[in-house]
């Protein structure tokens, strides 16, 4: 996959039909379903969506964190650097975690190690993966903590991470993402669990040092009020497909899938007086009960017959370059053929 924009350019992260699936009671149900998508250089990618909607999935399988043991990840490609992630023996990826590829985890708590300090833990990735003496990694640690703007980042070194507030934590695992300089960042909703004012910092900070840094980033989130200010392209995904995808301010302008036009119309606004907050009726269907159709259909208000029937493609629109809806009736479709579907 190339750059919309540039065909010449090489993209950072290409990922080709990716599957992943997990078995239960006997039988496998596909939580990610062939979806693909290709990361430019020194570009944020937002992947949004409903939990459960396959998002985290999608960062773990690209990493190769899927346990095994009821788990399978399959993909034309994941490639990276030339090398095919999906193909990569275990101590090759480990390699590459933390290292060419990091991943910023939802919840810091339950992500850092309550039993070693703060200091350590961002040292740690530097003495595995670049085999820095104590002393540089110490250097090198204390350099990042101050780089994601922890107070006295010095005296607080050798601190625990119950001693950090949520939103120092979430800088912590900033620092340590960071630490070995890697060319992508996964966030994977770094500000879910943080205050409206710290989130507001942390965003402003990861972009500060995807500039600085030169480094590509996903950002996975289900809260598109942050996207705009973040993102220079978004995937909006449901159940498991990307249900689609543009440059930011082209979904923002004119959002075509249902879903995606329901997303919006949740974000509550300053700007209009409603006595009532809209909500999406329904759920996410879960795994072990994927509709045959779209999955949206049983939420989407426009369904049509060949909606519940038939999943549609991911198809690019006419007008639109890079802008990509899989939707029977927004996309670009024969819509005589499907009136022949449609319910009377």
């Amino acid at each position: 996959m190339i750059h919309p924009g540039n065909p010449r350019v090489e993209p950072v992260l290409d990922v080709s039909n990716l599957t992943t699936s997990f078995r239960i009671g006997g039988e496998w149900h596909a939580a990610v379903r062939g979806i693909s998508f290709a990361l430019q250089p020194n570009e944020t990618l937002a992947l949004v969506g409903e939990s459960g909607c396959g998002k985290s999935m999608t960062a773990l399988s690209i990493l190769g964190l899927v346990p095994k043991t009821n788990g399978r990840v399959e993909a034309d490609h994941i490639r990276y650097e030339g090398k095919d992630l999906s193909r990569l023996p275990d101590e090759e990826m480990r390699k590459i975690r933390g290292n060419g590829i990091s991943m910023i985890f939802q919840e810091p708590m339950t992500s850092l190690n309550p039993v070693l300090p703060v200091g350590f833990q961002v040292m740690e990735a530097l003495r595995y993966h670049q085999k820095m003496s104590r002393g540089d990694g110490e250097k090198r640690a204390l350099e990042l903590l101050e780089l994601v703007k922890i107070p006295s980042a010095k005296s607080r070194f050798k601190e625990y991470p119950h001693q950090f507030s949520g939103g120092m934590r979430q800088r912590v695992m900033i620092a340590m993402a960071l630490a070995c300089r890697p060319k992508v960042i996964l966030a994977d909703e770094p500000t879910t669990a943080l205050d409206v004012t710290i989130q507001a910092q942390i965003l402003s900070l990861l972009n500060e040092l995807k500039a600085e840094t030169d480094m590509s980033m996903i950002f996975i989130t289900h809260n598109l009020g942050v996207v705009a200010a973040l993102a220079d392209r978004v995937a909006v995904m449901y159940a498991g497909d990307i249900v689609e995808i543009a440059s930011v301010n082209d979904l923002f302008a004119r959002p075509t899938h249902p879903y995606t036009e329901a997303l919006l119309r949740s974000v509550p606004r300053s700007d209009r007086d409603t006595k009532t907050l809209y909500s999406i009726p329904g759920a996410v269907p879960p795994l072990t009960r994927m509709p045959e159709g779209c999955r949206f259909a049983a939420r989407c208000e426009l369904a049509i017959d060949i909606c519940r029937r038939q999943n549609p493609p991911l198809e690019t629109l006419p007008a639109g370059g890079a802008h990509s809806v899989r939707c029977w009736v927004r996309g670009d479709h024969d819509l005589t053929a499907m009136k022949e579907h449609a319910d009377v």
